[in-house]
């Protein structure tokens, strides 16, 4: 089971960090593959959510490998995939805006059980972004093969 969540509220399993950077004193295991950085390493900010959704897919396909073996590895484990995103810190959205939101259209398409929490269950992608972003994931992977 996978646990999208924030750093701010207790973690339900094992936390990892999946965030550009940690909150002071935080020291979680990082899993920089899933993290919101371009092929680069330039983090992906200041873009609408659409825009977003096409820079992470991209991003995540640029580490195709990589990312496969990540998820290959949350099948078989309890984790708490944390990010600074939450409701109180995310003011300009109505619906939350985060990258773990993304992660979790991924994982529950590899059939890895993931609940979202504080705010990622009301997220600003709907069903059709769930699958636009599944489209250009699996093209972009497609792509670069």
């Amino acid at each position: 089971m996978v646990y999208l969540q924030s750093f701010f509220s207790e973690p339900r399993a094992t936390p990892y960090s999946v965030a550009r950077w940690q909150p002071r004193g935080y020291r979680y295991p990082e899993l920089r593959v899933l993290a919101p950085l371009l092929p680069d390493g330039r983090p992906i900010k200041r873009v609408s959510p659409d825009k977003y959704l096409d820079l992470y897919a991209g991003a995540l396909a640029s580490r195709w490998q990589d990312v496969k073996k990540t998820v290959s590895w949350l099948k078989k484990v309890d984790a708490a995939l944390c990010c600074w995103c939450n409701p109180e810190r995310q003011k300009g959205y109505e619906k939350l805006f985060c990258h773990t939101i993304l992660i979790g259209f991924l994982l529950e398409e590899a059939g890895v059980p993931v609940v979202y929490l504080d705010g990622r269950e009301k997220p600003v992608w709907d069903e059709a972004d769930r699958a636009r972003f599944l489209k250009i994931l699996r093209a972009e992977v497609l792509k670069r093969q």
